[in-house]
């Protein structure tokens, strides 16, 4: 049978690139491969339990990497933002070290749907500009990535394909349960995805309240749907909180029974655009940026509190012309995503 290791931010109970493995392993079998996964995870009994059908190792355990590597006939990099030097230089510097033991062990490799950036330090923009340069295939899950590789000296073709996330399918049935015991059946649900974000903690709460408030104007009601704990801390007294468990597909599917969206975190974000509800993206990372520009979504920038107002109300005013945008564009997200998938089994035979 087939291996591939696959190395990522897994298994540490962020509910993005916990759908971003999901959407890979769905992809990967849609795409005719049948082989043994291997994950590089921070919790490997975590991610066997929640993933079926792979097998997990420890992230800080260069033996077990490197016995897996050896058995592996490729090696993904990917998905995620894993090559980005603004919330560490150690996180680079990791997923590096593992891309170039798969090469040094001539491992076939791939940049499965990386988000790359920003990349402040020049070290790290060569060491990645040489690995990359030296992998089989790249892929990029937008166009400013693939602009940030040329610049710094990648001269392989990074294709660029829709995150893997849209692969996820959702668990409505699940997202209507947990919709019924909050008691919003039937309501229009704003679903919140606020983040914590250094330096704006003042304006993050403030921007919690007027959104509440404006959910009160327009009739809708407010619901904080939290994609990492962490996120509690920032709308911890919102009206109704919708929880997934972590499991990707109940929060794609809470985020499908919305009728708008208002987000910081992308794959909330992503969710909606796959469910055709609108949203309004506020722009802390350049990573919502480029989202919101592919999918056609007028952005907020963090700390712009007129903005957000405004883009709230005449977003939740144009909801069914946005919703009918999103959801012709469906099908070609999802082709898209599916792209990586495909490039890896053509890799492969």
């Amino acid at each position: 049978m087939t291996n591939i290791v696959l190395s990522g931010y897994y298994g540490s109970g962020n509910i993005g690139d916990e759908a971003v493995l999901a959407g890979i392993l769905a992809g990967l079998r849609e795409a005719g491969l049948s082989a043994r996964v291997t994950v590089i995870s921070a919790d490997p009994e975590r991610t066997i339990r929640e993933h079926a059908g792979v097998q997990a190792i420890p992230r800080m355990a260069p033996c077990a990497i490197t016995r897996a590597l050896l058995r592996a006939d490729l090696f993904l990099s990917g998905g995620g933002s894993l090559f980005q030097d603004v919330t560490s230089a150690r996180s680079p510097y990791y997923y590096l070290t593992v891309l170039r033991l798969a090469q040094i062990l001539r491992r076939k490799t791939m940049i499965y749907a990386q988000g790359v950036g920003p990349l402040q330090r020049p070290a790290i923009r060569a060491a990645i500009a040489k690995a990359f340069n030296r992998a089989s295939a790249i892929t990029v899950r937008d166009q400013d990535s693939s602009a940030l590789l040329r610049e710094i000296g990648v001269t392989r073709e990074a294709q660029v394909c829709a995150d893997p996330s849209f692969l996820v399918e959702p668990d409505l049935d699940a997202a209507d349960r947990i919709i019924s015991d909050a008691g919003l059946t039937g309501r229009d649900i704003v679903g919140i995805a606020l983040r914590p974000w250094p330096g704006h903690d003042e304006w993050l709460a403030d921007a919690a309240r007027d959104i509440t408030a404006l959910c009160a104007e327009i009739g809708a009601q407010p619901a904080f749907i939290p994609m990492q704990e962490p996120d509690d801390a920032v709308f911890g007294d919102a009206s109704a909180t919708l929880r997934h468990g972590g499991d990707p597909r109940v929060a794609k599917g809470l985020i499908a029974r919305c009728r708008m969206i208002v987000g910081m975190r992308l794959h909330a974000l992503i969710f909606a655009a796959a469910a055709g509800v609108p949203f309004v993206p506020i722009a802390y990372d350049p990573k919502v940026s480029s989202f919101a520009a592919d999918a056609g979504a007028s952005r907020v920038e963090l700390g712009d509190s007129t903005a957000l107002a405004g883009t709230i109300r005449t977003t939740w005013q144009d909801r069914e012309a946005l919703a009918r945008k999103l959801a012709s564009r469906s099908a070609e997200f999802r082709e898209s995503a599916m792209l990586p998938a495909r490039i890896a089994a053509n890799l492969l035979t």
